[in-house]
């Protein structure tokens, strides 16, 4: 059976719902300019769109918890989209031709980004060439560098090349998240909450996380099922259940009453920086991590572990699609040997770190002496398998 042509007004539908969800949940509504908005928005469309396509329900009739089961991770986003997108009659293949709206928000959402891109308008650098040298071809012009973040504003992630999927769909997903606990009156993070039930009745906090039943045979949520509060008089965070907790209305975020064990926000919003470490202690952790750490003679270790001061700098951060999905950081560690610093009197490492994911659990992490051998070592550590 041929694959079914693609509906766009279903695709619009779940634009536009996509798109009111993502407004309702963002400060001052949705944002065409933003990466942030356009990302989420992206994100929530494909899902609703596929499991539209998949399940044969309208648009508007797809559950918010059939969208929150598919956002635990973007893997489980992509599964679904590449599962169902082709079979709509939508090509992903990154070699096709524009012009299908799903396919471009999935490209879209897929893709890398430079955060060295330039920030300078694509106007005013075509103005910026003399007219007298502008070629009659217009094909021999010089490409305008393409825009940072597509010339968009960006706050989530800012600086990260990984694709949007990788970045937002956690933020998606709280959007979902707000969406089902509004509609069922729940409480929200940070709302002032008292308990009404079990061994802390009585006391009154904070929610800091909300808790969901994933059905896995379903493939849909119930709840909020649950929360996790910072109580005003009790030491960490307490889980409860759902039914043992009310609204409370004795104090606005983020202020707590007087005299009670904690008088500021919870701690995830202001935790300590952890103690500095010297430099023989930093260089041991490189080390540790390193996939080749007898680049590292043991000379030049007894100098690093005896320096002045340690110093650490992003030099770079790059990233390349599927397939063969990579990003790369390089990081600049110097140490200064001496109270004064003197070039002659500091020692430089490199630290290239690369990840097969936004979320890889285990990236690997090499090292070079030179910023001269960068070039040779990122292409060795990143080529596609």
């Amino acid at each position: 059976m041929p694959p079914r042509a693609p509906a766009p007004d279903t695709w619009d539908a779940a634009v536009r719902r996509a798109a009111d969800v993502t407004a309702a949940h963002s400060i001052g509504g949705m944002d065409e300019n933003c990466w942030d908005d356009v990302a989420i928005r992206g994100i929530l469309a494909i899902t609703l769109y596929a499991l539209h396509q998949r399940d044969g329900h309208p648009v508007d009739a797809v559950r918010w918890q059939q969208v929150l089961w598919q956002l635990r991770d973007d893997q489980r986003v992509t599964e679904l989209a590449t599962s169902v997108l082709p079979g709509a009659g939508h090509d992903l293949a990154r070699t096709a031709a524009p012009g299908d709206p799903v396919a471009d928000c999935w490209m879209w959402l897929t893709r890398t980004w430079n955060p060295h891109a330039p920030r300078i308008p694509v106007a005013e650098k075509r103005q910026a060439v003399p007219a007298a040298t502008v070629p009659s071809d217009l094909a021999k012009l010089p490409q305008a560098p393409e825009l940072r973040w597509g010339g968009m504003t960006r706050g989530i992630g800012r600086g990260l090349p990984d694709p949007a999927l990788e970045v937002c769909t956690d933020w998606a997903a709280d959007v979902v998240q707000r969406a089902i606990t509004a509609d069922a009156y729940g409480h929200h993070r940070h709302d002032r909450v008292a308990v009404i039930a079990g061994a802390h009745a009585g006391r009154r906090g904070y929610v800091v996380e909300t808790g969901w039943h994933f059905d896995d045979a379903t493939e849909t949520v119930q709840g909020p099922a649950g929360f996790v509060l910072d109580l005003d008089d009790v030491e960490g965070t307490i889980r409860a259940d759902a039914d043992a907790v009310t609204g409370s209305s004795d104090r606005n975020w983020p202020r707590r009453p007087a005299g009670c064990l904690k008088d500021a926000p919870p701690p995830d919003l202001h935790d300590p920086l952890p103690p500095a470490k010297n430099s023989a202690e930093d260089l041991a952790d490189i080390l540790a991590r390193a996939a080749d750490p007898g680049i590292v003679p043991e000379p030049l270790r007894a100098k690093i572990a005896a320096a002045y001061a340690d110093h650490h700098l992003e030099l770079d951060r790059q990233a390349r699609p599927a397939p063969g999905r990579v990003s790369w950081q390089v990081l600049h560690h110097w140490y200064q040997l001496t109270e004064h610093y003197a070039d002659d009197q500091r020692v430089d490492l490199y630290e290239v770190v690369v990840t097969r994911h936004l979320h890889d659990p285990e990236p690997a992490h090499h090292l070079a002496l030179s910023e001269d051998d960068l070039p040779d070592l990122i292409a060795r550590c990143t080529a596609r398998e």
